[in-house]
């Protein structure tokens, strides 16, 4: 009986987050590609690592820098807490990692092909440290519960 009720609690959990992972997949994909962005200035590339990160700090806009760098990082950071829940072998970081670069980089190209704005380099490594944030979290809840159950 009691784990026929873990089964039934497992799976109720598991479909509470593929509901939370599809949300945020339609969420991510609103705010990316179907938002105006004020601080767009048309279809370009930056292809050099930090450019864009360096550009805003000078600005003089510390509301910029702080919206685009932590925005970008939290824009990700569901991306690597419910991918090793929903799918174990995201629980290995290199596989984790590979799927937020080719993600990433993805929205990066229809942002630039549809949207009309900028494919920016900064922006992927930035989306990659969000996923690897929310990957480390959820691997040391995952450690802790297994330690905990011991």
């Amino acid at each position: 009986m009691q784990l026929e009720n873990q089964a039934f609690m497992d799976m109720r959990v598991k479909r509470f987050v593929f509901l939370c992972w599809f949300t945020y997949v339609v969420i991510l994909l609103y705010v990316t590609l179907f938002t105006h962005n004020y601080y767009t200035y048309g279809r370009s590339v930056n292809l050099q690592l930090f450019d864009s990160i360096e550009l805003m700090l000078h600005s003089g806009s510390y509301w910029l820098f702080i919206k685009n760098v932590y925005g970008n990082i939290l824009l990700f950071l569901p991306q690597g807490l419910l991918l090793p829940i929903l799918f174990r072998k995201c629980r290995n970081f290199f596989l984790l990692f590979f799927v937020a670069v080719v993600s990433s980089f993805t929205i990066e190209s229809l942002q630039y092909a549809y949207a009309k704005r900028i494919f920016d380099i900064d922006d992927i490594l930035l989306n990659v440290v969000g996923a690897i944030i929310g990957w480390a979290l959820v691997m040391h809840v995952i450690i802790v519960v297994r330690l905990l159950k011991k």
